[in-house]
């Protein structure tokens, strides 16, 4: 009787190969899925920051009969909704005759130095929301949503040119009130604030050893920080010097800067909104709700979006 003999199988090289391969293609396939999803969940979570911040300039509005100022003396609109956002501990100790720059060391600066709210961050923005480019030594947070202070090339309302555009015909203004009930255009047509998260590309001559400038992209959002205001305003309510928290709307979103003194620069008023979420940014109208406006949307209606009270029909492409 012959005994069986049996021999073990294994795999040849060119199955190997073909296992490899399979595996490859599953996770080039997966991997995009993967990323999509994870975007997805981050812009979530900056359309709730948008609508957080809605709600507490409602809230804002409620107690004092007006929205905030875009920008006071030594801060803006950021700081004035810090109650309204279960941040009142902050606002308390925050001491109010003193400027709000991170090149300055003065009684905020243990308060603000490394300090970050949450609900100002996108979190699909690729920026250091406390990076120290040279102007802010004491690393106060760069914020990612501008206060819309209206738009450019219009004949509604006042404009005026230096370092960038101030403007005064959106919902937010140089040292001035305005109340929800004078966006006549309606709070559903008007937009309110507007992300800026992202570098703006530009295409301008050489910027030099500028120091927010990484390639032909240029970092804005604050001279020195996002808690700022100017720190010259006459009794008048002049709109001139370098402030952060308001833009008015001059190109469309995520839009290349031609001029690096009209939307380049970190000091610049007029900066481009821009986001790295794929074809466009996330903004928030008067009324609280949060829309996604396409890369694609027809500039003058991107401008009509910002006035309040123009009078003419808004479309959202």
């Amino acid at each position: 009787m012959r005994c069986g003999h049996s021999r073990k199988s294994a795999f040849t090289l060119v199955e190997l190969l073909v296992v490899i391969a399979i595996i490859g293609v599953l996770i080039a396939l997966l991997l995009p899925a993967v990323q999509q999803a994870r975007e997805a969940a981050r812009r979530m979570q900056c359309t709730n920051n948008l609508k957080q911040l809605g709600i507490a300039l409602h809230m804002y509005n409620d107690t004092y009969q007006t929205l905030p100022m875009g920008v006071l003396q030594n801060h803006n609109w950021r700081v004035s909704v810090l109650p309204f956002m279960e941040q009142r501990n902050l606002y308390d100790q925050l001491d109010f005759s003193v400027d709000f720059r991170g090149d300055q060391n003065n009684a905020n600066t243990p308060l603000l130095s490394d300090q970050a709210v949450d609900t100002f961050v996108c979190p699909s923005s690729p920026l250091d929301s406390n990076m120290n480019p040279g102007w802010n030594g004491q690393r106060y947070q760069y914020h990612h949503y501008m206060g819309v202070s209206g738009a450019t090339d219009t004949s509604i309302g006042t404009c005026q040119r230096f370092y960038g555009y101030n403007c005064d015909n959106g919902p937010f203004s140089v040292n001035k009130k305005v109340k929800l009930a004078e966006l006549t255009d309606g709070t559903s047509n008007t937009m309110i604030l507007g992300e800026q998260s992202d570098r703006v590309k530009y295409t301008g001559p050489g910027v030099g050893s500028w120091p927010f400038a990484e390639g032909k992209t240029m970092s804005p959002g604050g001279y020195h920080g996002g808690w700022e205001g100017p720190g010259n305003l006459d009794g008048t309510g002049s709109q001139w010097g370098i402030m952060s928290g308001i833009v008015p709307i001059q190109y469309g979103p995520n839009a290349t800067c031609p001029d690096q003194w009209d939307c380049g620069y970190c000091y610049i008023n007029s900066t481009i909104l821009a986001s790295a979420h794929p074809g466009g940014i996330n903004i928030s109208l008067a009324d609280g709700s949060v829309r996604f406006i396409p890369e694609t949307i027809d500039l003058n209606n991107f401008k009509l979006l910002a006035l309040k009270s123009d009078g003419q029909v808004v479309t959202f492409n």
